[in-house]
């Protein structure tokens, strides 16, 4: 049966976020733990930690308190890193908000949650933070920076702003780190003795690639326990990482598969920009001697594309770990054998999980790295299952479901939802089409929702991606429905040209003929520059349909 529960060498861990951190300095003190080298600065773990305490401490000054819920609007910075430690030590749940989300999209997220407080950064590229907070609370300006008052929130009395400028209706972040006392200092003390392990620590918002986001609440207790199983999967124990930081730390993918895997271990991780850029990504490489990077394959193909260009050394780079969307086999073969990454991982995992629940073996040969089958995290049970809920036999196709350490506690205040995934038994169903094999590792075919129905038959996309990323001229490729009026719905898909090459639509078709069957020859090709995402590096399957939709002038 497609069963699998893998024993783990490490008993799963009952500290909070701050034990951890405090933990950490005991070990490592004097060692970098953190460089957000566009801001300049670098802090070892004692460092950190002192500054972690003094924040705080000045959340609790500020009048928040134990279960009030802090959101953070920001881009990749060292506030970003602080406040994460200080809101756990505080007892908040910190909220991670999309740093490029819009007005209407952030007065959604603080309503859905009842933000208590934001932190928000000042500005970056064309996004002006406080004007995207002015847009939704029109009185901002006017208001009493300590006691803000809105009949649209409620509950939300402070916002505060990185940046040395005051702004009108804010409180300024560097004043909140510096406004502890005493009495806050106690009060924080007597916080941390009553945290416990499985209280709520963070809300992450699901990416919404096929409907609205939801806050997902996970544990102290899911995130350091993937945290550390993660690492050892990436064998991270021994090698300490010196770890490129390219992935939105709002994402679970970069507050707990960077943040924390590197904590466990003693590690650094730098952040070269506030946002992904792959040219400052491969400086610092070359300037830190970074021995990892993580990133989702639309940011890989970026930096292999300027490495070529900008020839920088990144002969240290032993470690690439890649998540976040569908891999094409092309890109295995470039990092392995044109930039001679010893170690290619693919991790597969979302926010519900706290992160991973499988990857691809660190340090395997070419055939086994790009194969798809990916081995679990230890002591996590994996089962793949049909429509009726059966569990399937070895080889067959179903739905992934995942039960343990790392499964989310629900969604915030949405018990319907939350029922809609996890069981009475505690499985998580993920909504993942996978197959596993006689190992027990599994391999990702695609999404439940990426199945085109065309005239009753069943296609998966991924099966197609796959198939045409093999050909020399491609790319990138992603495949989605459109609707027809004979079959239901068609094959639209959307192809990316390697620099320097061309292709047809013709030659895409006569590449399939006679290797895949004629149903699943893509009906619509469009040759395009670049794919709808989300920050996190997802391609946006329903808006890929939209604009498809559009362009091709179909008929709902």
């Amino acid at each position: 049966h497609s069963y699998h529960f893998k024993n783990g060498n490490i008993p799963l861990s009952s500290i909070t976020l701050g034990e951890l951190l405090d933990n950490a300095v005991d070990t490592y003190g004097d060692r970098i733990y953190v460089v957000s080298h566009h801001q300049g600065i670098s802090k070892t773990y004692s460092e950190f930690r002192n500054e972690v305490q003094t924040l705080a401490s000045g959340f609790i000054a500020s009048g928040l308190k134990r279960g009030d819920r802090l959101a953070i609007f920001s881009p990749n910075c060292y506030e970003w890193a602080l406040t994460q430690f200080a809101a756990a030590k505080a007892g908040l749940i910190l909220v991670n908000l999309n740093f490029l989300s819009e007005s209407e999209e952030v007065e959604w997220y603080l309503k859905t949650v009842s933000c208590t407080a934001l932190i928000m950064y000042d500005k970056y590229r064309r996004h002006d933070y406080y004007e995207i907070l002015n847009r939704i609370i029109p009185d901002l300006p006017t208001s009493d920076p300590k006691n803000l008052k809105s009949e649209k929130f409620p509950g939300l009395k402070y916002i505060m702003v990185i940046s040395d400028e005051h702004k009108k209706g804010t409180l300024r972040f560097k004043d909140i780190s510096s406004s502890g006392n005493s009495k806050s200092d106690a009060i924080l003390s007597q916080t941390e003795k009553l945290i416990q392990f499985d209280d709520p620590v963070n809300i992450q918002f699901t990416s919404g690639t096929t409907n609205v986001p939801k806050g997902a609440v996970v544990t102290h207790r899911n995130v350091i326990n993937n945290a550390i199983r993660t690492s050892e999967l990436l064998q991270f124990h021994i090698m300490t990482p010196i770890l490129c930081c390219q992935v939105p730390l709002f994402h679970t993918f970069g507050c707990v598969a960077v943040s924390l895997c590197t904590i466990v271990v003693g590690g650094t991780f730098i952040m070269p920009s506030p946002g992904f850029d792959s040219k400052e990504s491969l400086k610092i490489i070359e300037k830190y001697r970074c021995n990892s990077i993580h990133g989702t394959p639309t940011m890989m193909i970026d930096i292999i594309k300027n490495y070529k260009l900008l020839q920088t050394d990144i002969s240290s780079l032993k470690t690439v770990c890649m998540a976040g969307s569908s891999l094409q086999d092309g890109l295995f073969k470039e990092l392995y054998n044109d930039l001679k990454i010893p170690s290619v991982v693919v991790c597969y995992g979302m926010t519900e999980t706290s992160s991973t629940v499988c990857s691809t073996k660190a340090y395997a040969d070419l055939e086994t790295m790009s194969s798809g089958f990916m081995e679990s995290v230890g002591e996590l049970e994996v089962k793949i299952i049909d429509n009726d809920g059966r569990i399937v036999s070895k080889g067959e196709r179903g739905e992934i479901c995942v039960r343990g350490y790392n499964v989310f506690s629900g969604y915030w205040n949405n018990k319907v939802k939350t029922e809609e995934v996890i069981d009475k038994s505690r499985w998580f169903h993920t909504g993942d089409i996978g197959v596993m094999n006689e190992k027990g590792w599994m391999k990702i075919v695609g999404r439940i929702k990426d199945v085109v129905i065309r005239g009753g038959e069943n296609i998966w996309t991924a099966e197609i991606e796959s198939f045409l990323s093999v050909h020399p001229a491609i790319s990138e490729v992603h495949i989605c429905g459109v609707p027809d009026q004979r079959l239901g719905e068609e094959l639209c898909c959307w192809i990316h040209v390697e620099p320097g090459m061309t292709l047809t639509e013709e030659e895409v078709r006569n590449f399939c003929k006679g290797k895949i069957s004629y149903y699943k020859i893509p009906r619509y090709i469009m040759f395009v520059e670049k794919f709808p995402t989300t920050t996190s590096g997802k391609v946006r399957k329903t808006e890929m349909a939209r604009i498809s939709v559009e362009k091709l002038n179909l008929k709902k």
